[in-house]
């Protein structure tokens, strides 16, 4: 019971300090999601330095939340992703994401892998890691959302084709970062040897049963 309004105390915080930023921004002429992830890592750090120190009362407390908030990778990719991909799928204007879809996917599949690699060798020269473990990393840091890159477009007036080319790329690019992710936690953790064959079935599968699925559930 005590770990279940621990959860709710800190989801409550963070909805409520998320809603208080929107105006912040503003006043400040900031881009909101920018503030956002700022004042997430300050709070990320704040809970460790302030983890032995004693602070006003409901600071401390709403730490203390957050501190015991866990977010499993289950909760990101079944609630979280789900309803992001939902929402720029519903949003995004199709006609001209069909005009622009050739390079799309190419940077939804190519520029992907080119941007994990990119990214992997030199952190790998960097921290003496393994290329396996860096080429995980890669794939994760490759996949993010585009909310935050969209959202300053708009403010800044940006052509629309960037914003489609932005857009479309993310709603794509999913099916690639979890058909590497998996081949790559099996060659990490697994007894077993990923198969090339294997990961270009479970790439078609996740990608194409993907659009499949959303087509006959729309009709």
């Amino acid at each position: 019971m005590h770990l279940i309004w621990i959860y709710v105390f800190g989801l409550m915080g963070l909805l409520g300090l998320a809603a208080l930023l929107v105006p912040a921004s503003k006043k400040l002429n900031f881009p909101y999601t920018v503030l956002l992830a700022a004042i997430g890592c300050f709070l990320g750090f704040s809970v460790k330095a302030l983890e032995n120190q004693t602070v006003f009362v409901p600071i401390s407390d709403f730490l203390t939340a957050l501190k015991g908030f866990e977010i499993t990778s289950d909760t990101v990719f079944f609630i979280f992703l789900p309803a992001l991909v939902f929402e720029a799928a519903l949003t995004i204007n199709v006609r001209r994401l069909m005009d622009d879809i050739a390079p799309i996917m190419f940077l939804a599949v190519f520029g992907l892998l080119i941007s994990t690699v990119a990214i992997a060798y030199p952190l790998s020269a960097v921290s003496g890691m393994s290329i396996i473990v860096c080429l995980l990393l890669g794939t994760i840091a490759s996949a993010t959302d585009p909310v935050a890159v969209v959202a300053i477009f708009k403010e800044v007036g940006a052509p629309k084709r960037l914003s489609i080319l932005v857009e479309g790329e993310s709603l794509f690019n999913d099916a690639t970062a979890i058909v590497v992710f998996t081949i790559l936690v099996t060659m990490i953790t697994g007894p077993s040897e990923s198969n090339m064959l294997q990961g270009v079935a479970d790439f078609i599968r996740i990608f194409f049963g993907g659009i499949f699925f959303g087509f006959i559930t729309s009709r």
